[in-house]
Order: structure tokens, then C-alpha cells, then sequence
């Protein structure tokens, strides 16, 4: 008894001085990058340090919109860097904020290209950096998101976390011939994927003296972010900037350069003729045509943000009309991904690719119900998981209950296919370190488990412990006192996986069921499900 005591003791002791270690630790010390000097600050209830609203370019603003990034301008003194940018210039929606009064007004700016840096608090250096790209279709979203915080990230896995905002929709991928230069990295139209480069070399050039490896950076993201991934897995540009990938419910995707040339002849009429320059379509037509290409290039340059996106309708969490994806322009993306991933032509590094079960109950359950998305974020903003006795019929027309799960099903299918079965295929003939997984987890109260279930973007808060209850959370609905003790057993066990692959290029560990490497045999994949049971 008294030897338990002594040894109960000694770890108190030991705790205690761990503890005054890292509390002794200065956030505000000055941190040097090529820019200038960056001061962050302790992130309020864990052990890590913060720099939020890092510069990475300059502002993509006036002349250099549409233009590759270009390095931030030095400054003097010491920035601090203690609050996170504007996000991106996007309509508003719940994918980025819970400003229930701001869905579907545009908000944001394009002075919007900074990053943000977690550490654990200690003097630890040469840690592996986790390189985080936020989703939202490549229209929407921001790295502010509580969502996103990368504090118990860091903290847990003793490694740099590192989120960021890249430009989105019409400001992030466009192409015009009146903006060509003859340089094909800048006439390439895919500024938001040169963007997420820019601050990849940004990492290289300066994680260092955050206390991070420029030689182990892992890159993840989920939905538009893994998608991203999947360029940045083909792009000749991002070779060396990173060694690992993570792609989450994503796909590889890109679209021809004619396709982004339509749509530009599409923006560039509709705001000729809400400036009464034309008529109609084929008068605004008529009126380019007879302008010079310097005088297009001036003209959408001119335009405000607001004119641009008031010729788009905010549809669903904020999305445009187009995909705004990335372009297959010969340079930045030599070909189309999967096209590169089956030739072998790509930076083959180790991959973690999955899915989740309920893909598509994330954007059936909104079209489904008689409550706008406004509506739909109050509902959320007012919900209490513990205490609501929300029926379905509230979340789920019970017209729609019928084909409510086929269709979710249907989607799944086709999300794992493109996402996960056929890139994990292609690239299993060039390399044998690829993990897959699907996330199962859809223990929500009823009946919010039937309406989101293992939606699109549910793994995430297991993989960053992220279950914030406040009320600037879109997923506050799904956390209980019932399903706690199952959800942070499910958060840790994910959590290490993910810390693992990224520190050293496989998820298994002590204590850990054995994850093996994807296998291309018929009805034998080696998906890793990831569940509370």
C-alpha cells in the first residue's frame, strides 16, 4: 500500500513539473520568417502555442487578382498574429459560418491568403507537421471554423498543426484569354491550387523555427480538400513539398480548360449587362468582341467582388453555379488525376484514403425538410442533443422516408468508388503503403442518427477531438452524454492512426488493431471501419 502511495506520489510530482514545463513556455517570443518577425499567443485551455493570421502571400487584390501568389511583403517589428483572417470571399453558408443572419450574403475578402500554426507547448523541435486544407467544394469554407482548431491535434500527437485559407469559386479558379500572359504557371487558371502550393513552400521555407520538420509534412483534407490532395498528388509544382497525403471523402477531379473558358464568357456577359453596357447575352456578345483583350482584363479587374458574385446564386451551404474546379492546363496539372495516378505519373508518397457510410444524408437531410438553410442553422443554434425531443418529420419529409436510405446508400457507393476504390487501385500498381478506411460512426440522437448518420464531414471532429457543443458549432447536434464515452474512445483511436501515418507513414502502433495495406482482391480491400463497437 504505502509502495502504491509512494509511486501515486512520485507521478503527481512528475505531472506537476511536466506541467510547469510547459506552462513556463512563451507563446509571444518573437518568431522569425522571411517576412518579418510573427508573435502568437497560449491557446486558452491546452498546452500549445498559437499563431492564427500568418501571411503566406501577399493579398491576391487590384493587379494581382487572378495571378499566381506572390510572397508576402516584409514588414518591421513584430506582427502579432492572435486572430484569424476574413475568410475567403464566398457566399455565406454552414459549411463556413453559423452567422444564421449571413447565410447566403457574401462575406469574407480577398485579402484572405494566410495560415495558421498550433505547437505543443514545449521546446521540442524537428516535429512532423500536419498540412490541413479545408473542404467546401472549392466555393465555400474557412480554416476559422472551430471545426478545424488543431489545438488537441498538436497537443496529442506532439506535432505542428497547420491550416489554411486559398482563394475559392470565381476569385480562386478562372480562366480568360484576356488574361494571359504567355507564362503557363500564371495563364494555368488555378489560382486557389497555386495558392495551397504557394503555402506548402511557404512551410518548407519557414516551420523550422515554429519547431516543425520541413521533411515531414503530411498533407490532408476532406471533400474539396481531398480532392485538393489528389492535385497536389499530380501536380508536377508540389513535388517535395510534402510527404505523406490524406484524403478524406475526396476525389480526383479536374475540369478542361474550355470548360473554365465558357464560364468566364458566361461572367463576363452577365456583368456587361448589369453595368447597361448590353441588353442581352448576345448584345454583351457583341460589345466584348469589339473591345480589346486589355481592355476585358482592366474591366473584370475593375469589378468589386460583390458585382462578381452577384451574378452567381448562392445555392446549398453557400455553393455557386459551376464546379470551380481545377483545370487540366498542361502545367500545373499535366493531365487529368486519375489519368496520372494510372500512368504512375505522380508524387507517390504513403496515402490515407477512405470515406464515410451516409456520404449523401449531409446534403439530402437540408433538401429534404421545409426549412431553408437560415432556418436550419437556428434550429441547430438553439438545439440541445441531451434534452430535444425533435421528431422526424422536422429533419425529414416523411414523403422522402422511403428512398431516404437507398439514396444514401447509392451515394456511398459512388463516393467510395471514385474516391477511394479507383485511385487506391491505380495507385496500388506503383506503390504498396495505401490505407482505406470507412467511418461508420452514427450514434447521434434519434432521430438526428436517421437524417445525418456517417454524413459527408462527420470523421472529422474524431480525428481533431473537435465535439464543440457552443453554438457556433454546425455538428453541436450530435454530441450527448450518451454517446461520449464511445465517441472519445472512437476520436483516440482515430486520432493515433492519423498521427502515426503522418509521422512515419503507417497508422498501425502499440495497442492499436492492426490496419493493413489496401489490397486490390475482389471483396477483400482491407478497409479499416471505423466505429464505437
Amino acid at each position: 500500500m504505502i509502495k502504491r502511495m509512494l509511486f501515486l506520489l512520485g507521478i503527481v510530482i512528475l505531472w506537476g513539473k511536466a506541467d510547469r514545463a510547459w506552462s513556463q513556455v512563451s507563446c509571444t517570443e518573437p518568431v522569425e520568417t522571411g517576412s518579418g518577425l510573427v508573435s502568437g499567443k497560449a491557446d486558452a485551455g491546452t498546452a500549445t502555442c498559437v499563431w492564427l493570421g500568418v501571411p503566406y502571400a501577399a493579398p491576391p487584390v487590384g493587379e494581382l487578382r487572378w495571378k499566381p501568389p506572390q510572397k508576402p511583403r516584409p514588414w518591421e517589428g513584430v506582427k502579432e498574429t492572435r486572430e484569424f483572417c476574413a475568410a475567403c470571399t464566398q457566399y455565406g453558408g454552414m459549411m463556413s459560418i453559423m452567422d444564421c443572419a449571413r447565410i447566403g450574403k457574401i462575406i469574407g475578402s480577398e485579402d484572405c491568403l494566410y495560415l495558421n500554426i498550433w505547437r505543443p507547448r514545449s521546446e521540442a523541435k524537428g516535429l512532423p507537421v500536419f498540412f490541413w486544407i479545408h473542404g467546401g467544394g472549392n466555393m465555400v469554407g474557412q480554416s476559422a471554423m472551430s471545426l478545424y482548431h488543431g489545438a488537441n491535434f498538436a497537443a496529442r500527437s506532439n506535432m505542428i498543426f497547420v491550416s489554411i485559407n486559398y482563394r475559392l469559386g470565381p476569385l480562386g479558379w478562372f480562366t480568360h484569354p484576356a488574361l494571359q500572359t504567355g507564362d503557363p504557371i500564371a495563364d494555368s487558371g488555378n489560382y486557389g491550387t497555386l495558392d495551397i502550393i504557394q503555402a506548402l513552400k511557404w512551410v518548407k521555407e519557414n516551420i523550422a523555427n515554429f519547431g516543425g520538420d520541413p521533411t515531414n509534412v503530411t498533407i490532408a483534407g476532406e471533400s474539396a480538400g481531398g480532392m485538393n490532395v489528389y492535385s497536389l498528388l499530380v501536380s508536377p509544382l508540389a513535388s517535395g513539398l510534402f510527404q505523406r497525403a490524406i484524403s478524406e471523402s475526396g476525389a480526383p477531379r479536374a475540369g478542361a480548360m474550355k470548360d473554365g473558358k465558357q464560364e468566364s464568357d458566361w461572367l463576363l456577359s452577365q456583368l456587361v449587362v448589369k453595368d447597361g453596357l448590353a441588353e442581352s447575352g448576345e448584345g454583351a456578345k457583341r460589345f466584348v468582341e469589339s473591345k480589346g483583350q486589355e481592355w476585358i482584363a482592366s474591366y473584370l479587374r475593375s469589378k468589386e467582388r460583390e458585382e462578381i458574385y452577384s451574378c452567381y446564386r448562392s445555392s446549398l451551404y453557400g455553393t455557386l453555379r459551376g464546379s470551380h474546379q481545377v483545370f487540366i492546363d498542361g502545367t500545373v496539372l499535366v493531365a487529368s488525376p486519375m489519368q496520372s495516378l494510372k500512368s504512375g505519373n505522380y508524387n507517390k508518397v504513403p496515402f490515407l484514403v477512405g470515406n464515410n457510410a451516409e456520404e449523401l444524408k449531409l446534403f439530402l437531410s437540408p433538401m429534404m425538410t421545409k426549412m431553408n438553410e437560415a432556418e436550419l442553422c437556428q434550429f441547430i443554434k438553439d438545439s440541445d442533443p441531451d434534452r430535444d425531443t425533435v421528431k422526424r418529420s422536422e429533419l425529414v419529409q416523411p414523403g422522402y422516408w422511403p428512398i431516404y436510405d437507398p439514396l444514401t446508400r447509392l451515394g456511398t457507393m459512388l463516393v467510395r468508388s471514385a474516391g477511394v476504390d479507383s485511385p487506391a487501385r491505380a495507385m496500388s500498381k506503383h506503390q504498396d503503403d495505401i490505407y482505406a478506411y470507412q467511418f461508420n460512426w452514427d450514434d447521434e440522437p434519434k432521430p438526428v442518427n436517421f437524417a445525418i448518420g456517417a454524413a459527408h464531414g462527420m470523421e472529422m471532429p474524431f480525428v481533431f477531438e473537435n465535439f464543440d457543443q457552443g453554438p457556433d458549432s454546425a455538428l453541436r447536434f450530435a454530441w450527448t452524454e450518451e454517446n461520449k464515452a464511445g465517441r472519445e474512445k472512437l476520436s483516440a483511436l482515430m486520432m493515433s492512426y492519423w498521427a502515426n501515418f503522418a509521422r512515419n507513414g503507417n497508422p498501425n502502433g502499440p495497442g492499436l488493431p492492426e490496419w493493413r495495406p489496401w489490397s486490390d482482391k475482389p471483396g477483400s480491400h482491407n478497409r479499416m471501419i471505423l466505429d464505437a463497437d
